[in-house]
């Protein structure tokens, strides 16, 4: 499964699985059915009440935009890549905006429109980061979301009875940045080479902490689970 580095807010890298053009395909082509069923009830619906070409105006704009809209309005997804867990995201590392989701949007007509999804493919193939033509000018990609199993698997985090907040600063995080900090917190645990996985902690430490305004000699690896379990606890009191 090939991967992309994505470098994000805080200078820290971190590695995603990147969609397949099979994963890509499968999603693009459960869209078109949902947009066939959507055709034919209100196909049917609009016939029965004789109003065909009413149906036109009424159905064909909001089916033109149907990927800019569910993009826009779902954070990345569509019905079809909801099913398949995979995700429009900024290779940057931060969550797409609607500048992004429009580019996309308008090179569709490119990658697929006009290539009959020939440019895309190519694109995605040939390139090291899952993009096609649209991504590439957006600055986006598509990316695998990691299944969420348990409450440890994603931002949540049980606190310990009495538990007392560490880092008041934790009040200025948003929920992408706790997403940011479990994905640190796991890669510190998967990684073998002690200078490297401590040149990691170090560096994601710094910049973290000179964000929030905090000083701590405390280890990366425990920094970042008290950031996640202080942001939990200031969050359910």
């Amino acid at each position: 499964m090939s991967k992309i580095n994505i470098e994000t807010s805080q200078n820290v890298q971190l590695n995603f699985p990147v969609a397949s053009v099979g994963e890509r395909m499968v999603a693009y082509l459960l869209d078109m059915v949902f947009i066939g069923v959507c055709f034919m009830f209100c196909g049917l619906l609009f016939g029965a009440l004789g109003e065909e070409y009413v149906m036109i105006f009424v159905i064909m704009i909001p089916f033109l935009f149907y990927s800019l809209l569910f993009e826009l309005f779902m954070g990345g997804q569509t019905p079809g890549k909801k099913i398949m867990k995979i995700k429009v995201y900024k290779i940057d590392g931060d969550s797409a905006d609607f500048i992004s989701y429009l580019i996309r949007w308008m090179f569709r007509l490119v990658d697929i429109g006009l290539t009959n999804g020939i440019a895309a493919i190519l694109t995605i193939v040939i390139g090291e980061k899952g993009q096609r033509v649209g991504d590439i000018l957006a600055k986006t990609t598509v990316v695998k979301l990691n299944r969420k199993l348990s409450l440890s698997n994603t931002i949540l985090s049980d606190i310990p009875e009495n538990y007392e907040l560490v880092f008041s600063e934790v009040k200025k995080l948003k929920d992408n940045d706790l997403e940011l900090f479990k994905q640190v917190v796991e890669k510190l645990k998967t990684m073998d080479d002690y200078v490297e996985k401590l040149t990691f902690g170090l560096k994601a430490r710094k910049k973290v902490s000179d964000k929030l305004g905090i000083q701590t000699e405390m280890p990366p690896e425990q920094f970042f689970q008290t950031l996640i379990t202080d942001y939990n606890y200031i969050h359910k009191n």
